[in-house]
């Protein structure tokens, strides 16, 4: 998602996908634990419901990620990608000569379609597995905004709990994974996504547009999310509304604004 790559360790696991190497930081596990500590049917910990949860994080971030990985390598660009606590991160393997619009005159236009590659297939991940669930006799908990696309609570429920918690848990990854990175916040997909569309449009004035665009609303996001009392996204929006304006500052200093 963000932020700088983490330096390998003795326990990561490494494997490849579709012909893309893959590193997971011992990190990422336990940030995810964390966050589906409490997201169980009863509301309480449980040790079975929470790797469940765990798994289908795992599934949904890779996913994301290797849309951006598979979106460098339509453009001949080979990538690994590497989970960890703040996320993931599709890695150019010729990072020093892939550096976007704002790095040294490369094309936006690629830039924008590599960056909105892994939203757009986390999100087709979900809807395709709501979809199958849509037209099935199935019923699944209600997933919030996916239920304005497609209602899934009217079904009769699995056999299984496991089966309708590991879908569940599925969707409300990869809904919430997706809808989050496309908050136009800098270094977020979306951030990225209206910086590059700026600079399409506006030339090397978008940069600086769009890191106006990201210090107000990383501001308003954390405004609403400390309202709410969602204490966690409420402080990450802060600090990256505060970098958006930091680098704004540096930015306009070096252009003589």
């Amino acid at each position: 998602m963000f932020l700088a790559e983490p330096q390998p360790t003795p326990y990561d696991l490494r494997f490849r996908w579709l012909g893309i190497p893959i590193r997971v930081a011992p990190w990422f596990w336990l940030v995810v634990a964390l966050l589906g500590w409490n997201l169980t049917p009863t509301g309480e910990p449980d040790g079975r419901y929470l790797l469940l949860w765990m798994g289908a994080a795992f599934v949904s971030i890779l996913v994301h990620e290797l849309g951006h990985a598979l979106a460098m390598r339509f453009y001949g660009i080979s990538s690994y990608v590497v989970l960890y606590q703040f996320g993931g991160l599709a890695v150019p393997e010729r990072y020093a000569s892939y550096g976007g619009s704002a790095r040294g005159g490369e094309d936006p236009f690629r830039e924008l379609v590599i960056t909105a590659a892994g939203p757009a297939a986390q999100l087709a991940l979900a809807l395709a597995i709501a979809a199958a669930v849509y037209v099935s006799p199935y019923g699944l908990p209600s997933v919030p905004y996916l239920e304005y696309v497609l209602p899934l609570s009217q079904g009769q429920p699995f056999a299984s709990p496991f089966v309708t918690l590991g879908l569940f848990y599925l969707l409300l990854a990869s809904v919430f994974w997706a809808l989050l990175n496309l908050l136009p916040v800098y270094p977020l997909d979306g951030g990225q996504i209206v910086r590059n569309f700026l600079v399409l449009v506006q030339g090397s004035a978008g940069i600086r547009n769009s890191l106006i665009v990201s210090m107000v609303a990383g501001g308003a996001v954390a405004w609403y999310a400390f309202s709410r009392q969602q204490m966690f996204l409420g402080v990450m929006m802060a600090l990256l509304a505060i970098s958006s304006f930091r680098t704004l500052q540096a930015y306009s200093g070096r252009r003589g604004w």
